[in-house]
């Protein structure tokens, strides 16, 4: 989150990179849409949350952006949750609730809520565990995190550094504090133009920063979305993710939304959604190739 948008535009009448579709999510309640998740136990169903300070909430929609409830997560507070990400494990399926965001820099840890997906609506659940987690360089603002369930292990990409750093917490650490372990920086996202500057002198910088993190079940695929557009990246089996991340990605151009903070691919990483904050939230549906 930045406070108010990074992009001037309002929601578009089409995606400028070919076919893809652009709904309105109806729950009115998400007004500030920075994580989404697509289940991995309800083929069809999305979860997403709201910004900081908003409540400990889970809210699930179809595909085509119509709300299927909410569900409570108890004992946890919304500091700043920023991303939330699905995985499996043992035919289990589990939801992490990033709680990462700090815009001031002065957060001295920030917490990882595990929870297994909720089947459905009517019961609030509470997480299975958190991981608390430092840096080794200290306190930075993450919204873009992601499992990578074949390995076992959370990435982190900064937002405000320019490039960006990539930092890795094994899944299973232990519930106290753990430090990330610093892997080096993405070079391989495109800084903002000098017609993003002069389309938006006041927020047009921004454009670049990463917002949104996740990779395919196999880890094959990661999607980051940022204010002004996704990258796609492809990994070959056993290579770092670092080393993939600093590939040059294909582009998904994005439609310019008010604050384009969520995003996710399917399992099989054929298919990619986005939602905005503001109100109306816009979802878009975009195929890969």
């Amino acid at each position: 989150m930045i406070g108010i948008s990074a992009c001037t535009g309002n929601t578009p009448a089409s995606l400028p990179d070919g076919p893809g579709r652009i709904l309105t999510l109806t729950d009115r309640e998400i007004d500030e849409a920075s994580g989404l998740a697509v289940s991995r136990a309800e083929p069809g169903r999305l979860w997403l949350h709201n910004d900081s300070s908003g409540a400990a909430r889970l809210y699930a929609s179809d595909h085509d952006g119509r709300s299927l409830g909410s569900v409570d997560i108890t004992g946890v507070t919304n500091t700043d949750w920023e991303d939330l990400a699905a995985y499996s494990e043992d035919d289990n399926h589990y939801l992490l609730i990033a709680d990462v965001g700090d815009n001031r820099g002065v957060r001295p840890t920030v917490q990882l809520h595990v929870v297994s997906e909720p089947i459905t609506t009517t019961a609030p659940v509470s997480p299975a565990r958190t991981l608390n987690v430092t840096y080794p360089d200290g306190p930075r603002d993450y919204e873009a995190v992601a499992v990578d369930e074949t390995e076992r292990a959370v990435y982190l990409l900064s937002k405000r550094d320019a490039p960006p750093r990539l930092y890795r917490v094994p899944l299973g650490a232990s519930t106290g504090v753990v430090t990330a372990e610093f892997l080096g920086a993405v070079s391989s996202i495109p800084p903002p133009t000098p017609a993003d500057r002069a389309e938006d002198p006041r927020f047009g910088r921004y454009r670049s920063q990463p917002t949104a993190m996740s990779f395919s079940a196999a880890a094959d695929r990661a999607l980051v979305v940022t204010y002004k557009d996704a990258y796609l990246y492809t990994r070959v089996p056993g290579e770092p993710w670092l080393r993939a991340l600093n590939r040059a990605p294909r582009i998904i151009d994005l439609p310019q939304l008010a604050q384009t903070e969520a995003g996710d691919l399917t399992a099989e990483g054929n298919l990619a959604f986005v939602a905005s904050e503001r109100l109306p939230a816009a979802l878009v549906e975009i195929p890969l190739p």
